[in-house]
């Protein structure tokens, strides 16, 4: 990610958005697994309680940009999520990918994707797993091992960073090329 956490933090805040850069992004990829496409009105829209038009800051456009561009190129192995990096406190980054998956669910929802059991198996797995990280406790447990919370932390960023683009492909598979498409009018 080109664009660091705090710096889409104060431009959300600039445009008048109540969601963190995780939520935002979550309603963004939530809205694109839901429908498709999505645009940067639409997702503007979103971010903000109010039906004025705004424009996007840069950082913003970066973050959607990037997202399209991970989720439709072809050998791309993991879309890159937008949390805050490794020196903020283990809660607060566990927080945010709660935040994360509730936001992915609330654009799927806002976009009207296919109902549960209109998904295919894979999609309805990550589908589910992403409920399920939505629920979690964000309470941190003191007595806890810490190394081994940081290890489950990382690995359900790493495993929501390619399942999510395992289940676009899935509700939106690419079109093959073929010859017949390729060929000039």
């Amino acid at each position: 990610m080109s664009v660091s956490y705090p710096q889409l933090a104060n431009d959300l805040a600039d445009m008048g958005a109540q969601l963190s850069p995780s939520e935002a992004q979550g309603v963004l990829i939530g809205l694109w697994l839901g429908s498709g496409r999505a645009s940067e009105a639409e997702w503007c829209a979103e971010l903000r309680d109010d039906a004025a038009s705004h424009a996007l800051p840069a950082s913003l456009k970066t973050v959607f940009n990037e997202l399209v561009e991970q989720l439709t190129t072809a050998d791309n192995l993991g879309l890159t999520l937008v949390l805050p990096d490794d020196s903020a406190r283990f809660g607060d980054r566990l927080f945010a990918i709660i935040e994360f998956a509730q936001s992915v669910l609330y654009g799927y929802a806002l976009a009207r994707g296919p109902a549960e059991k209109l998904l295919s198996p894979e999609a309805l797995e990550v589908f589910e797993d992403i409920k399920a990280i939505a629920e979690l406790d964000s309470q941190v447990d003191p007595a806890a091992d810490a190394e081994e919370d940081e290890i489950n932390l990382n690995e359900i960023m790493d495993y929501l960073s390619a399942a999510l683009i395992v289940m676009y492909i899935s509700l939106h598979p690419p079109v093959p090329v073929t010859e017949a498409s390729q060929r000039s009018h």
